[in-house]
């Protein structure tokens, strides 16, 4: 018994151990742009990125786009950069739909085969990140309850008042959706 709860334990460390913390560096990438063309997170250094991972299919996305659309609308011109990326391989006509349904208007990316998501350890739909200028994962928030989006956008500030994010007034965060 005792050994089958260390099993559990070591095995639940073990699955959580890909996903980023506030501190880490983010890792780079290049993902193609639903709208055509693509986009190096490298091409972003310099500015702050909120990085949201959803999926067609997930009905707190769909609560939570709408909201960073407002995020991105308010600090864009801030030097603030939103990126979404799709996860779960949908159909590019049937990710378009849905990103038109609910009005966003930042670049969305396509994450065939979930490369992008799998070196960001994403373990759950929505995931969004908060970038700081030099690269470092400022914030991170799993999972999406109403009123989130305030936490989020704090982490936004708080990397933008950082200027290159160099500053360590700005503490690192970690929501896990509202769960223990």
């Amino acid at each position: 018994m005792i050994l089958a709860s260390l099993l559990l334990v070591a095995s639940a460390l073990a699955s959580s151990a890909g996903a980023l913390a506030p501190g880490m560096p983010a890792p780079s990438f290049t993902g193609p742009r639903l709208d055509g063309g693509s986009v190096a997170l490298e091409s972003l250094r310099g500015r702050v990125v909120l990085l949201n991972f959803w999926a067609v299919d997930c009905p707190p996305c769909r609560i939570e786009m709408p909201e960073l659309e407002k995020i991105h609308r308010r600090y864009s011109g801030r030097g603030l950069r939103v990126l979404g990326v799709t996860e779960m391989d949908p159909a590019p006509d049937q990710a378009a739909r849905f990103v038109a349904q609910i009005g966003v208007t930042y670049p969305i990316l396509l994450d065939p085969g979930a490369r992008i998501g799998t070196l960001y350890g994403i373990e759950a739909h929505p995931t969004s990140l908060v970038i700081d200028a030099r690269g470092i994962v400022r914030f991170v928030n799993a999972g999406y309850l109403k009123g989130e989006e305030k936490e989020i956008e704090r982490a936004v500030r708080e990397a933008l008042a950082s200027g290159s994010g160099a500053s360590s007034a700005a503490p690192a965060r970690h929501a896990m959706g509202g769960k223990p």
